[in-house]
């Protein structure tokens, strides 16, 4: 199998890792539209993608991670994560409640073990792909 350390939570961040060098940008130009990078943070009805921060307005039990840009916005770059899940797991470790585990999407509740989706491949779990060499280098 692959190392664990050359497994990516995302198709943009094992591009990034991988092949930032590539001349024609082949990598990057493989992700869905609503993935390629801009200048500007994306922000749509359900706040910012890919970028949550934790809420602590009840305390620690009650604790949860959100990506509404009223919450992302002002928080230093440290404490603002990639995803929901990295959130709760760095935030509230320790959370005998649940609170912010349980708001995440019946998709994202972590398991025992990985999940198959109905299409190919674990969700979450990208790597490098350099078949054709790195310039058509990609992430699967």
């Amino acid at each position: 199998g692959t190392p664990e350390a050359q497994i990516y939570a995302s198709e943009f961040e094992c591009c990034q890792e991988n092949f930032a060098e590539q001349t024609a940008g082949f990598c990057i130009s493989q992700l869905p539209d609503d993935l390629q990078p801009s200048a500007q943070p994306s922000i749509g009805l359900l706040g910012i993608a890919g970028k949550y921060a934790a809420i602590h307005a009840n305390g620690y039990e009650d604790g949860y991670c959100s990506n509404l840009k009223e919450y992302v916005i002002g928080t230093p770059e440290a404490l603002i994560f990639d995803s929901e899940f990295e959130c709760c797991q760095t935030i509230f470790p320790d959370q005998a409640s649940g609170t912010c585990i349980s708001n995440l999407s019946n998709d994202q509740q972590p398991s025992a073990q990985p999940s198959l989706s109905n299409e190919l491949g674990l969700p979450g779990q990208y790597v490098a792909v350099f078949a054709n060499g790195y310039e058509d280098g990609y992430c699967s």
